[in-house]
């Protein structure tokens, strides 16, 4: 059947209400079916046409019930066809390998060019996908991810970047935000880490020698990547901007590489950490759990002023960001070269006396200045629902407190020399 806006399904299939009403949404506003597809490999553009259907049945060689997808994209662009199917969970109900291998090879069988899975997991990118796939599956069939809050996201900043011309497009894409936003929906945000969360905290502070393929560290270290998506789509829906995480080249084409890492730093430095891109914000701000001191830093660190002759000058430069500001457990840390440690003050001290991160001796101007805050969560830092609801706090807070009011660094344009005359 089509997908309809508003599906006539009985009020206990939530799952098949919020696919039918976001594949509808999908053929009624072509800006949001762009901006959610084209993540998804989709050769959609202005003119392309999209038709979405739901509950999709496939005939069968045999008599047996085959897989039963919860919808087909088809998208139509005057000289290729790309199709998908649609896989989506609602509530606490998480995607199977089983289930998901099973119309990989459905897909394969019928040249399907993609499936696409929704549900309340995140995922870092959409091609790094929250199961991990045989590769073999994904050889001829590609294989997306997408939470319904990355979903709602796209939705409201498309509304508040007024990439919707048509008033009656915007009025139904501000329907479908309104419904995802409803408890109703099955729509959940990120609340918790894994249950072993508890575990690894309690290994790393006791000592314990740690190794990557641990189970509690990796179901952890799974935990984190959900909860960095978690951060950057709330905080997109709060600035109205996308923010995404910072991730090298490499990393970002191969999430097995990307899981990897992130495992083998937590197993030697105890902690785990990331960088955000926020559009014109004046540098990455990074975010980190040290696991071992049961702290999260948060930080912005900028290049520091080389038009300077003296570093108090350089320094009074960062904090003069924060005239009228308040600085509280916000400090600042000061970077200097020739392999001199680098030296760090609350901005409070730093306001009174720039001095106080000028090492004795040192007439070296700093390299760069960061302003970090640090929290301790204490015993809260191992509880798998408590870390969540702080770092959820604390994150956008740093950037309403530090972020949004720091400038970086722009050096002025030479000025002709005067020449003296006769």
């Amino acid at each position: 059947q089509l997908a309809r806006l508003i599906p006539t399904v009985a009020d206990t299939k939530k799952e098949e209400r919020a696919t039918s009403s976001l594949l509808g949404t999908f053929m009624i506003v072509p800006s949001f079916a762009r901006s959610v597809l084209s993540d998804a490999g989709a050769p959609i553009g202005k003119k392309s046409k999209v038709v979405c259907y739901t509950e999709v049945v496939f005939k069968q060689t045999d008599k047996s019930k085959g897989p039963r997808p919860d919808g087909l994209v088809v998208i139509d662009t005057g000289y290729k066809v790309w199709t998908a199917l649609i896989e989506s969970k609602i509530g606490n109900a998480e995607l199977t390998n089983e289930q998901i291998e099973a119309y990989l090879s459905l897909a394969k069988q019928h040249r399907i060019n993609a499936v696409i899975t929704i549900s309340n997991q995140f995922a870092t990118t959409p091609t790094h996908h929250p199961l991990k796939i045989s590769k073999a599956k994904t050889r001829s069939v590609e294989l997306y991810h997408f939470s319904w809050l990355s979903l709602k996201s796209k939705a409201i900043l498309l509304s508040g970047s007024k990439g919707v011309e048509d008033v009656e497009q915007a009025y139904i894409l501000s329907e479908l935000v309104r419904y995802l936003d409803h408890d109703s929906s099955g729509i959940t945000s990120l609340n918790r880490m894994p249950v072993r969360w508890k575990e690894l905290c309690v290994s790393v502070q006791n000592g314990v020698a740690l190794h990557k393929n641990l189970d509690f560290l990796t179901e952890s270290v799974s935990g984190w990547h959900q909860l960095l998506r978690h951060l950057t789509l709330n905080l997109s829906m709060a600035i109205g901007q996308p923010v995404d995480i910072y991730l090298s080249r490499q990393r970002e084409g191969d999430a097995e590489l990307n899981f990897s890492e992130d495992c083998e730093y937590l197993t030697k430095h105890s902690c785990l950490k990331a960088d955000f891109n926020i559009p014109n914000a004046a540098s990455k701000l990074t975010l980190s759990a040290d696991v071992l001191r049961k702290v999260i830093n948060i930080s912005m660190k900028l290049e520091a002023p080389k038009d300077k002759s003296r570093a108090t000058a350089s320094i009074n430069w960062l904090s003069r960001q924060f005239k009228g500001a308040s600085n509280d457990n916000l400090s600042m840390r000061a970077y200097c070269p020739k392999r001199i440690p680098a030296t760090m003050a609350t901005l409070g001290a730093v306001i009174e006396d720039p001095g106080a991160l000028i090492p004795p001796n040192v007439k070296d101007l700093p390299t760069h200045l960061e302003i970090v805050r640090v929290v301790d969560l204490g015993a809260k830092f191992k509880g798998a629902k408590t870390f969540v609801e702080e770092v959820s706090v604390q994150f956008p807070k740093f950037y309403h407190d530090a972020g949004q009011l720091l400038k970086k660094w722009i050096a002025q344009a030479p000025k002709i020399k005067e020449t003296e005359t006769e």
